[in-house]
């Protein structure tokens, strides 16, 4: 349900970088998808289009999902890869997913309180908070959301795909991650043959957020491994 601004600072760090807006997100035309393929195939194009370089997909949460089948069905295409707060289960709680296929403000509403725990202490601004907050508002409110979280709940296909990644791959996990806890990403560590794991400390789900001078400093790094 979030849209590219939610990168803002690892587009910053990182010149050559760019976030992009999956369909019916931000500002990308069209309608949201209801399935990880769809989007991945979406993400394939786009980075044909860019190319014709092979590039470094990050992606998180569900995005992690994507970028995963992205990298496995686009093997020519993707020269590494970073999965942020991801699972290889992404099972969605069922009262909201009813909600958000409602389109009930209620769904954003629970998604804001896992995601960012008002008694974690986590350093955040205000101003993200409340942009993040007005995102997942907007995407209930127009089926965005539901979607996404259909999408994440009847995905399948992780472990597989994984086991089809040939290129370097980095996750990084948050240690206090309820929505994708780290335990949940070890499947898709174990069956990519070239994975390492990063878990920052002291940080929920949305650690490029949360923790942006932590997460660039792993991709960065990871950047560097030969």
């Amino acid at each position: 349900g979030l849209s590219s601004s939610f990168w803002q600072y690892q587009t910053d760090f990182f010149a050559e970088s760019r976030a992009v807006d999956l369909p019916g997100h931000g500002d990308s035309p069209g309608d949201s998808h209801d399935s990880i393929t769809d989007y991945a195939s979406w993400v394939g194009r786009h980075i044909r289009r860019f190319g014709p370089d092979p590039v470094v997909l990050v992606g998180h949460s569900m995005g992690s999902l994507v970028a995963l089948e992205t990298a496995a069905t686009n093997p020519d295409m993707v020269a590494g890869l970073v999965l942020i707060a991801t699972a290889a289960d992404m099972a969605v709680h069922p009262g909201l997913l009813a909600a958000a296929k409602e389109n009930d403000a209620s769904a954003a509403a629970m998604v804001i309180k896992w995601s960012l725990p008002r008694d974690s202490g986590y350093g955040r601004s205000k101003k993200w908070v409340l942009t993040i907050s007005d995102d997942f508002m907007s995407s209930a409110a127009s089926g965005t959301m539901a979607n996404d979280l259909s999408a994440c709940d009847s995905y399948d296909e992780a472990v597989a795909m994984a086991e089809k990644v040939r290129c370097p791959t980095l996750l990084i996990l948050g240690e206090n991650d309820v929505m994708t806890k780290a335990t949940a990403a070890q499947p898709l560590a174990a069956a990519i043959s070239d994975a390492r794991i990063v878990v920052v400390e002291n940080v929920g789900h949305m650690l490029p957020l949360e923790k942006p001078d932590e997460v660039n400093e792993a991709i960065s790094l990871f950047l560097t491994i030969d």
